[in-house]
């Protein structure tokens, strides 16, 4: 009986031990931090490593490490003036000038990009990320056999890289080995998922052989990936447009520009369609969008005019013509479009000369008729047409009509 009770008594202790324990755990628990998206780290970083060269500016590796936050940022101008400033302080740095060629790849600076790779080449820079950019560049130097030699180099020391997989396989389709280009960039994505161009480049071989469906899969596994991306979902609707579906790629153009409102090509595709179903009112809307977000696109007036003019506004379809000649001369068919709606307005013709948009009405030609030859009856003789001798035809008397 005492032995129960001293393993009830023991079994009370280390409930309220636990209890206790619990309680300080929770009044010693650090609140989680708050969850950062890739930008807003990046934008943390870049905040810090300004404070720190503005406490020390002579720090090279600092203006290193911000050029490479500017790269992910995408301001290519800031991170090759900080990559620049951190080649001066330490001249013949080999990651320096590797990412003074990746910025300038970025800026489709592709000759002095690939100088600078191979400069930290030479410097013994290493690295299989080296190796895969100057295939890249290579290729796009069109020394489709030089790419292949540095994407090789790059396989003997990372086989698993997913842009080496994805070099390669733009390779083989500019070899035009499209059933090799296909399955390395899928096993690029399949080893980085976060690798962008591999969905885009993936996608635009398989629309090109009309491989839609397929094309569909990988821009779905993209969105999966990238949500909310409004590039993948205007590939999307690009997609369905390109298979006919008009409908389902109108209804991701509407879906992108949700995303991103102030993307005019969004708005464009889905005027095209508007346009192209005769709903010229709501057209009209999908451009009037995209000609307040960007002013100075001629396209955008050029679409204006025409839909101006299908809903019989000539006035309205003559001015937003008249824009986009303004803007680009050189456009024919906005200059075909304005003379024909100028015509119509005019009740003439008109041509459009580089001095003037307004341009001048023609006039006509006289016509000039030519006098009719007459006869003359006094030097040519004029035989008259005599009637023909009667003929005299027998009858046979015999022969007696008879009527019934």
């Amino acid at each position: 009986m005492q032995k129960q009770f001293q393993l009830y008594i023991l079994l009370i202790v280390t409930v309220l031990l636990a209890a206790c324990g619990q309680g300080n755990r929770e009044r010693s628990k650090i609140p989680p931090t708050q969850f950062q998206t890739e930008s807003e780290m990046n934008e943390a970083a870049e905040v810090a490593l300004t404070e720190a060269i503005r406490s020390n500016p002579s720090v090279a590796e600092n203006y290193y490490k911000r050029a490479g936050i500017y790269l992910k940022l995408n301001d290519t101008e800031s991170a090759l003036e900080d990559i620049n400033r951190a080649d001066q302080l330490k001249p013949n740095v080999g990651k320096y000038l590797f990412t003074k060629a990746l910025i300038l790849r970025r800026m489709k600076k592709i000759d002095e990009a690939f100088s600078f790779a191979q400069s930290a080449e030479i410097l013994n820079f290493d690295t299989p990320e080296l190796y895969t950019l100057l295939g890249d560049l290579a290729q796009q130097r069109n020394d489709l056999a030089g790419a292949e030699k540095y994407l090789a180099k790059s396989m003997q020391t990372a086989p698993f890289d997913g842009e080496t997989h994805f070099y390669r396989g733009t390779l083989a389709a500019r070899k035009g080995d499209t059933v090799s280009a296909i399955a390395l960039i899928n096993k690029a994505i399949e080893i980085k998922p976060s690798f962008r161009e591999g969905y885009t480049k993936l996608t635009d071989i398989l629309q090109s052989y009309r491989m839609y469906d397929s094309a569909l899969v990988v821009n779905q596994k993209a969105i999966a990936e990238f949500k909310n991306n409004a590039d993948f979902i205007v590939e999307r609707g690009l997609t369905y447009f390109k298979k006919g579906w008009l409908d389902s790629a109108l209804v991701n153009y509407e879906r992108a520009a949700r995303v991103d409102p102030r993307r005019t090509d969004v708005l464009l595709y889905a005027g095209a369609i508007y346009y192209r179903w005769r709903s010229y009112e709501r057209a009209l809307e999908n451009y009037q969008k995209a000609a307040g977000i960007n002013r100075d696109l001629p396209k955008v007036y050029f679409l204006l005019g025409l839909t101006y003019e299908q809903l019989g506004n000539l006035q309205e379809a003559e001015s937003a013509l008249k824009e986009a000649v303004e803007k680009n001369p050189s456009d024919e068919q906005a200059i075909v479009a304005l003379n024909r709606v100028s015509g119509r307005l005019n009740f003439g013709y008109r041509n459009y000369s580089d001095n003037d948009v307004v341009v001048k009405k023609q006039t006509p030609k006289p016509v000039v008729e030519e006098p009719r030859k007459l006869l003359d009856t006094a030097r040519v003789k004029v035989n008259t047409i005599k009637p023909k001798a009667k003929v005299n035809v027998k009858t046979d008397s015999l022969k007696k009509i008879r009527f019934r």
